[in-house]
């Protein structure tokens, strides 16, 4: 199988030099545990993200086999017991980033191919597709007129119940420019075209407040408050850190997780907050890994995921941080199962899940999907 990272990014190496502490509350020895839930039945599959609202949880990745070439869209939801995959509206192609705003609120974006010759593939076009609570469609996007080589990589859905999708497209004279789009949630339409010059060279995931702010990250991290986008001056030691995760926890409290070039761990995991004020870098250990997501527990602490390449810190290949009671990030969790851990997300209840690619049995992902919740 060769499914590419969801957020993958080249990065140019930097040492970390200083560092922030974040004060936490006194905690005995862990005593989570990790039940697994994988879907049963799905071979040659990864996912991508994981995401609960009103007691609807979903994930999205790729299958990737002789019947699916290249990928085949994978959409599972959850009904309590297990995983079920509705019909999809495109045969082949990927989901990366997904959406919960309510049950009937659900949206993926990822990428739609069709076969242009025997063996041959083209390059892609946006996909992004709605669940209205019984059935997955497909739905189009105002791009420019003559717009081609179109993409998408990130949607939310805000507390006005709006959905917000981010990508990009290549003009008449070549030139791949960015675009983003605000339409109703329910799948309604009314569709328009913000602004979309991020200063960012490509984004990853938006993270869109109940304020109607929203901030987008990649290679650095950018906020919109509804007329244009500014660029995040973000701690100088950690230029050329690339940032696949955020979650907002109020208008004072932002996490951003990701990773940067490292001369001698090849990456290294990075973690900045921001407190109302500035952006400060989190403390993370000096090992190879590199970070995907977060999500806050029912206690208030947060659940760090990603993947490390070092046999040496997990031969299992997960990589998963959460706060010591020295106020710093620690790796102290190993789910049974799990490779390589891509999404993360917090139920109703404070149970947090998490997906990937289930451990090899030499270590590192398998052609199968892994999900996990933390009890």
């Amino acid at each position: 199988m060769n499914l590419s990272l969801p957020r993958a990014a080249t990065t140019v190496a930097v040492g970390l030099a200083s560092f922030v502490g974040v004060a936490a509350a006194p905690a005995a020895a862990d005593t989570h545990t990790w039940r697994n839930v994988s879907p049963a039945g799905s071979h040659d599959s990864v996912l991508f993200d994981v995401e609960t609202a009103g007691g609807a949880t979903w994930a999205v990745g790729a299958r990737s086999d002789a019947t699916t070439r290249p990928f085949a869209p994978v959409a599972l939801r959850w009904t309590g017991t297990r995983w079920q995959a509705p019909p999809q509206p495109a045969e082949h192609g990927r989901l990366d980033d997904l959406a919960v705003g309510a049950p009937d609120q659900v949206w993926a974006v990822g990428t739609r191919n069709e076969a242009v010759g025997e063996d041959d593939w083209d390059r892609g076009r946006a996909l992004l597709q709605h669940w209205n609570g019984k059935a997955w469609r497909a739905v189009e996007l105002p791009f420019p007129k003559g717009a081609q080589d179109t993409s998408l990589s990130a949607v939310d859905v805000d507390a006005r119940g709006r959905v917000w999708v981010h990508g990009g497209y290549t003009d008449a004279s070549g030139e791949y420019l960015p675009a983003l789009f605000r339409g109703r949630a329910d799948g309604s339409g009314g569709w328009t075209r913000l602004p979309a010059d991020t200063g960012l060279t490509w984004v990853s995931q938006l993270e869109v407040g109940p304020d109607g702010v929203a901030l987008a990250i990649g290679d650095g991290v950018s906020r919109f408050d509804g007329r244009a986008w500014t660029k995040q001056t973000l701690p100088s030691e950690l230029d050329g850190a690339m940032y696949d995760g955020i979650e907002r926890r109020s208008a004072n409290e932002i996490w951003a997780v990701g990773h940067i070039r490292d001369e001698n761990l090849w990456r290294r995991p990075v973690v900045i907050r921001f407190d109302g004020r500035t952006w400060s870098v989190v403390r993370t250990p000096a090992e190879t890994g590199q970070l995907f997501d977060l999500a806050f527990d029912g206690s208030g602490r947060p659940v760090i995921v990603g993947e490390t390449m070092n046999p040496e810190v997990n031969p299992a290949g997960n990589y998963i941080l959460t706060l010591g009671p020295d106020g710093r990030l620690k790796r102290t969790e190993n789910p049974r199962g799990a490779g390589f851990l891509y999404g993360a997300a917090t139920d109703e209840a404070g149970r947090v899940w998490t997906v990937g690619g289930a451990e090899g049995a030499e270590g590192g992902i398998s052609p199968s999907p892994y999900a996990g919740i933390r009890r």
